[in-house]
């Protein structure tokens, strides 16, 4: 376990993972995401961007489907070394599911995954929502509201769409999910290419300023997974 977090030091950066775990997601998928995201925080270059993050980042783990629907999955693990990170890495790899079922509601996600911001350890300098679907909200004017209320927050939140239903959700996602300094959507064509999209999105997340500065910008960008 790392050691607490000084109150005068603040970290990188507070995240939130928001998986969502509603009908349209079985057993075999939600595991995709698990391992997925296991072994993204294991690959060499997210390792290399959280010891290099000043104060290191903390990050938490949120279930999401319906209204009454939303748990837990992990909670607050501040990272700041490689031993940090294989410790975190094999408590998501054990993740239990905690919901199934119910429909996409994309607004109490966020709600929840916004609550778990509010207790975070320590400070940091940004909090970011990492929400990863596979549907379009079925609450489309209530999600627009929670986004654009945590946006005033000061909230970055981005988004991992899974592309497996053929709905253009990467462009719904970028219109209307995504928003803040830098905000983006990575993109997965089918629950296999999860493993790489959030790779590539950790990094991205963590690196965030520096990734910004050198790619001109924080306008909102869309990013594919190769094959």
């Amino acid at each position: 376990m790392p050691g607490p977090v000084s109150a005068r030091e603040q970290m990188e950066l507070h995240l939130v993972l928001a998986f969502d775990v509603s009908a349209s997601v079985n057993d075999v998928e939600f595991d995709i995401q698990r391992t997925g995201t296991a072994r993204a925080l294991r690959h060499p270059s997210v390792q290399a961007a959280i010891q290099q993050a000043k104060g290191g980042v903390a990050i938490s783990i949120v279930q999401w489907s319906s209204i009454s629907l939303q748990a837990m999955g992990l909670d607050w693990e501040v990272l700041q070394n490689a031993g940090d990170v294989e410790a975190f890495a094999g408590r998501v790899q054990a993740m239990e599911r905690k919901l199934s079922g119910g429909g996409t509601m994309i607004h109490t996600g966020l709600e929840f995954a916004a609550r778990q911001l509010d207790v975070a350890p320590g400070t940091a300098r940004r909090h970011v929502i990492d929400l990863s679907g596979n549907g379009r909200s079925d609450d489309h004017d209530k999600m627009l509201e929670t986004r654009d209320h945590l946006l005033r927050q000061g909230v970055v939140i981005n988004a991992l769409a899974i592309e497996e239903h053929n709905d253009r959700l990467t462009s719904y996602y970028r219109d209307f999910l995504i928003g803040g300094p830098g905000a983006f959507v990575i993109t997965a064509d089918e629950f296999e290419d999860f493993e790489g999209a959030m790779r590539r999105k950790l990094h991205r997340e963590i690196m965030g300023p520096v990734f910004s500065r050198v790619q001109g910008g924080a306008s909102a960008r869309l990013a594919r997974v190769s094959r």
